[in-house]
C-alpha cells in the first residue's frame, strides 16, 4: 500500500509527504504553460518533485490527493487587506478574516492597515499556533496628520522598522520634503513603501522615489492637460474627467516600467462605488452572509451618498473606462501589476473580494494569463521572494491551490477550490467549508 487515495484526501498536517497525483499543473513559471498528468510531492513545507505521474513515484505511506480532471496552481494573495482586531479565534474579527482568506484559496495576505493586533497575529501564524495565510503587515500610516515635517518622518520610519513591520504605508498628504524624508529613510531601512500618491507628490515624483501604487493613484491627474489646475480625487466624477487625455498612457506605463514600481489597481473597489446607484445588487452578493448585518446596513447608508449616487451616469462611466485604460496601458508596457481588494469595506468580504477584483481586472481587459499572475507570482517577485514561493516548482513553498475547472478558461474557476495546501499542509473542501460555516455562525451570535 503506497498510501491512501480519497476523492479529496483527508486533512493532511506538514509532518508527513503529501502526493497530488494525475494532476494537471500550471506552474505559472515564465514560459511555461500547463503540464498535465503530474505527481507533485510536498514534504514539510516544500515541494520536493513535480514529475509525469508515471515516472514519478509516491513514497510508502505518503497521504495522497486524487488530481486527475484538475487543475493545480500557486495559492492566491491579496496585497491590500485590512486587518481587523483579533488574535485568531473564530469569535474574533482577524479570525473569522482568516478563515475567509483560507477559505477563498488565498496563502499570502499583505495588511496595509492593522489593528494594533496585527504584529501578534502575524508571529502566531507563522508559529502555527493558529491557521491562516502568510501575513505581511504595514505600520500606522504616514500622513499629514500623523507626520509633522521631516524629522519625524525620518523618526517614525526607524520606530516602524524597530517595531519589527513589514512595510510602511502612506496615505499621503505630507508635503514634498516631508514624503522625501520618509522615502530616503525607508531606504536606509530596508523597507518598501506602499499607498496613496496625492497632489503635492504627484506621479512623476511618487515613481522616481519607488513608492508602490495603490489605487492607481496620481494617474488621473497626471492625464490632465498640461496646465490643467483641476484638484483631482481620488473618486472623480467632477468635469476633470472630461478633459483628461488617454493618448497620455502609453509614455506614463512606459515610466512606471522604467521605474521598476508596481501597481495595484484595486479596480472592483472604484468601479463599485462608480455604480453605487446598483446597491440592491451588491446588497444581493452571497458572500455577505459572513459579514455582521450591522456593517451591510452601514454600506447601504453609505453608498447613498448623493455625490456618489446620483453623480452624472457618464461621468461615473467616463471615470471607470479611464482607468480600464490604465490597467491595459502598465500590462502593455510590461509594468508589474498586483492583485489588491482593500477589504473588508463597501460590500467587499475579505477573501472573496480577491475573486472580484481578479474579475475586474478580466473585464478591463487582461488576459487571463495576465491576471492569474497579478494573484500569484508577481506578488512574490515584488518582494524579491521568487526564489521562495510564488510558483508550482521543486524547492517553493508548497501554497497551492486544487481546482476543478481550467482558470486559463475563466479566472472565476479559482473560486471555491476543492482543496487548498498551506504550508504543505492540505486543507480538502470539507475543512474549508467547515471553515466558512464556522464565520457565518460567529457572525450571527452576539459577542459575549
Amino acid at each position: 500500500m503506497r498510501g491512501t487515495t480519497a476523492p479529496e484526501g483527508p486533512s493532511h498536517a506538514p509532518s508527513a509527504t503529501l502526493a497530488v497525483v494525475g494532476v494537471t499543473v500550471l506552474p505559472m513559471t515564465t514560459g511555461t504553460d500547463a503540464l498535465r498528468d503530474q505527481t507533485v510531492l510536498v514534504d514539510s513545507e516544500r515541494i520536493i518533485a513535480v514529475g509525469p505521474s508515471a515516472s514519478t513515484p509516491v513514497p510508502q505511506g505518503a497521504a495522497r490527493v486524487d488530481g486527475h480532471g484538475r487543475w493545480l496552481m500557486p495559492g492566491l494573495v491579496d496585497m491590500h487587506l485590512h486587518l481587523q482586531p483579533g488574535t485568531g479565534q473564530a469569535q474574533d474579527a482577524a479570525g473569522r478574516q482568516l478563515r475567509l482568506l483560507l477559505a477563498n484559496g488565498v496563502t499570502t495576505a499583505r495588511a496595509l492597515g492593522a489593528a494594533p493586533t496585527g504584529l501578534e497575529l502575524r508571529a502566531r501564524v507563522m508559529k502555527g499556533e493558529v491557521l491562516g495565510p502568510r501575513l505581511l503587515v504595514a505600520g500606522p500610516s504616514f500622513h499629514g496628520k500623523s507626520v509633522q515635517g521631516p524629522e519625524q518622518a525620518r523618526q517614525r520610519v526607524r520606530e516602524q522598522k524597530a517595531a519589527g513591520f513589514d512595510l510602511l504605508k502612506t496615505h499621503g498628504g505630507l508635503g514634498r520634503e516631508t514624503y522625501d524624508a520618509m522615502m530616503a529613510e525607508a531606504k536606509a531601512q530596508g523597507l518598501r513603501v506602499s499607498g496613496h500618491v496625492t497632489q503635492d507628490v504627484g506621479l512623476a515624483h511618487a515613481l522616481e522615489s519607488g513608492q508602490q501604487l495603490e489605487h492607481l493613484d496620481g494617474w488621473l491627474s497626471a492625464l490632465l492637460p498640461p496646465g490643467d489646475k483641476a484638484v483631482v480625487d481620488q473618486l472623480d466624477f467632477t468635469d476633470a474627467v472630461e478633459r483628461m487625455d488617454a493618448a497620455r498612457i502609453p509614455a506614463l506605463a512606459e515610466a512606471t516600467r522604467k521605474a521598476g514600481v508596481w501597481s495595484s489597481p484595486t479596480m472592483e473597489l472604484f468601479e463599485l462605488l462608480s455604480n453605487a446607484d446598483r446597491v440592491d445588487t451588491l446588497r444581493a452578493r452571497p458572500e455577505l452572509r459572513y459579514v455582521p448585518a450591522a456593517a451591510v446596513e452601514a454600506w447601504t447608508k453609505d453608498l447613498s451618498d448623493p455625490e456618489l449616487a446620483g453623480a452624472p451616469a457618464a461621468r461615473r462611466q467616463r471615470f471607470v473606462e479611464l482607468r480600464r485604460q490604465v490597467v491595459r496601458g502598465l500590462h502593455a508596457a510590461g509594468a508589474g501589476l498586483l492583485v489588491g481588494s482593500d477589504s473588508p469595506q463597501f460590500f467587499m468580504v475579505t477573501g472573496f473580494a480577491v475573486h472580484r477584483e481578479m474579475e475586474a481586472l478580466a473585464a478591463a481587459g487582461l488576459p487571463t494569463r495576465a491576471v492569474l499572475e497579478a494573484a500569484t507570482r508577481n506578488a512574490a517577485e515584488y518582494l524579491g521572494e521568487s526564489a521562495e514561493w510564488g510558483t508550482v516548482a521543486v524547492g517553493q513553498r508548497a501554497d497551492l491551490l486544487l481546482l476543478d475547472a481550467d482558470p486559463r478558461e475563466d479566472v472565476r474557476h479559482t473560486q471555491a477550490p476543492r482543496g487548498v495546501v498551506l504550508r504543505g499542509r492540505w486543507l480538502p473542501r470539507a475543512e474549508l467549508d467547515a471553515m466558512l460555516a464556522e464565520v457565518e455562525a460567529a457572525v450571527k451570535s452576539p459577542a459575549p
